[in-house]
């Protein structure tokens, strides 16, 4: 039990940072993210009204 404490001590985070960068690369290019950062991006050619009702899942 010591080794493996002692590895994730000393290696952590050279293992850690690329698997959270492969995370968040997989979250953003999730098939249902598409329409939600289209409809994000378009947040500031809107009024606050129409960007309200343009972002799906969200009143």
């Amino acid at each position: 039990m010591d080794h493996i404490l002692l590895f994730l001590t000393q290696y952590g985070v050279i293992i850690g940072m690329p698997l959270l960068f492969m995370a968040i690369v997989a979250w953003i290019y999730r098939p249902d993210a598409k329409k939600r950062f289209q409809a994000d991006g378009n947040i500031p050619f809107y009024g606050d009204k129409k960007a309200a009702k343009a972002r799906p899942g969200h009143s």
